[in-house]
């Protein structure tokens, strides 16, 4: 997919068109140099470089790995909004990356994302911490407790107050101060968007809060933009020492990705590239590899010609009932929930459950992480026939000739079918 937004106008006049077969702007001495053939001149060299990776790489495809992680497990701790009547808010930023540790607990987290209490569904300034060291006198407390203090290892430097290290920084909220939340993590890479490679930074994407069984489709939200130096101050002519210096200088086409979560149903992606989906909680798909255009067509013809389909992990199917009555039937949803395809779980509804698995089809790698589930009408109609036979067989037997010692361990045996 090319850039999507227009340059031919004012004041870019980029008029670059593929099909004119321009492939240099040739300057001449004695005429002036124009903005739109500064514009052309990008323009020619970025269609080359999008011709060439759109050969090898598809839309969104990744370059260069950056590694995509489902937190399933999201924790947090839920802390008061001033502590000795300082707003936390003034620091919280600080707090990203630092190791932090329960006066009372003693347990030690690192702190990776948070957000205020304006963003939190419950109101309450919430740290997303990862733990990675218990109690030292208790191996079993390994969260935070509540109504505690907790303390910096590190200075923190705000405004013109300080808190020095192993100091307290905040504190927990009196009750049910910890939760599990669930997010996505992205660290740098480069991914193919727009016919650029364009590289993505470290990121946490929060699923939900304070819940972990999360259901979205995750993925970068492409965005294109136009900066000028009157939003960038770094954009102006930095030619110190010379009467140009600090001047307006030319703007910048800029392309961003960030990550995004969507609905499952939501399938507006004229912006949006997936790379992973959740279903209540479990991870159905991830993108690990790289999504390859003409050549990845190429490989997987020539394996399907050598190999034709094929399993690496079986997809293996089972039946169950659609609406578990409570009584032992296995059913894979209580009343008043609703079924994966959206009916309402019932007697009449029967389920095919499939398990995860890897699959080439016709070549192509076709990889589930989490079981499937497809919803199906049960029989309902009968026939009556009368006077007709039926076959009847039994399974496999054994015959036991005879029984050898106490222990009855079998001597002789011979197989027959029936």
């Amino acid at each position: 997919m090319p850039q999507e937004t227009n340059l031919n106008v004012a004041p870019y006049f980029d008029d670059f068109d593929p099909q004119s077969n321009y492939y240099k702007v040739l300057f001449k001495p004695a005429y002036p140099v124009q903005a739109r053939e500064l514009n052309n001149l990008q323009s020619i060299l970025q269609n080359q470089v999008e011709d060439m990776g759109t050969h090898f790489f598809k839309e969104g495809a990744k370059v260069i790995p950056g590694q995509l992680t489902y937190l399933s497990n999201y924790y947090a701790v839920q802390i008061e909004p001033e502590y000795l009547g300082v707003p936390v808010s003034l620091y919280l930023d600080q707090l990203v990356g630092k190791l932090i540790v329960g006066q009372l607990s003693g347990v030690t987290a690192r702190v990776s994302s948070y957000i205020t209490n304006e963003e939190s569904e419950r109101g309450n300034y919430t740290l997303y911490v990862d733990y990675f060291e218990s109690a030292t006198t208790d191996a079993a407390t390994q969260t935070f407790f509540d109504d505690e203090v907790l303390l910096t290892t590190e200075n923190i430097t705000f405004a013109t107050t300080f808190i020095g290290a192993n100091e307290g920084f905040a504190k927990a909220l009196p009750n049910n101060a910890n939760a599990v939340g669930s997010a996505f993590g992205l660290s740098n890479g480069v991914y193919f968007l727009r016919g650029y490679f364009v590289d993505v930074f470290d990121q946490i994407l929060i699923l939900d809060q304070y819940d972990n069984k999360p259901s979205y489709r995750i993925g970068l939200n492409v965005v294109e933009s136009i900066v000028s130096s009157d939003e960038d101050p770094t954009l102006t002519d930095n030619a110190q020492g010379f009467n140009n210096y600090t001047a307006p200088g030319a703007d910048r086409f800029k392309l961003s990705a960030t990550l995004q979560k969507k609905v499952p149903d939501d399938y507006d992606d004229q912006n949006f590239v997936q790379l992973a989906e959740v279903q209540n909680g479990l991870l159905r798909e991830i993108n690990t590899g790289t999504d390859y255009n003409i050549l990845g067509d190429e490989l997987a013809r020539r394996t399907f010609d050598e190999s034709g389909h094929y399993y690496v992990r079986d997809f293996l199917t089972t039946v169950h009932d659609s609406l578990n009555n409570g009584f032992g039937n296995r059913g894979i949803y209580n009343p008043g929930q609703v079924t994966y395809q959206g009916n309402t779980p019932s007697d009449d509804l029967g389920i095919f459950k499939i398990s995860p698995g890897k699959a080439y089809v016709r070549g192509y790698e076709v990889e589930v992480r989490g079981p499937t589930f497809l919803d199906f009408d049960k029989p309902r109609t009968t026939k009556l026939l009368e006077g007709r036979s039926v076959q009847f067989a039994f399974g496999p037997s054994f015959q036991v000739n005879s029984i050898w010692s106490s222990r009855t361990w079998i001597r002789y045996y011979q197989y027959h079918q029936s």
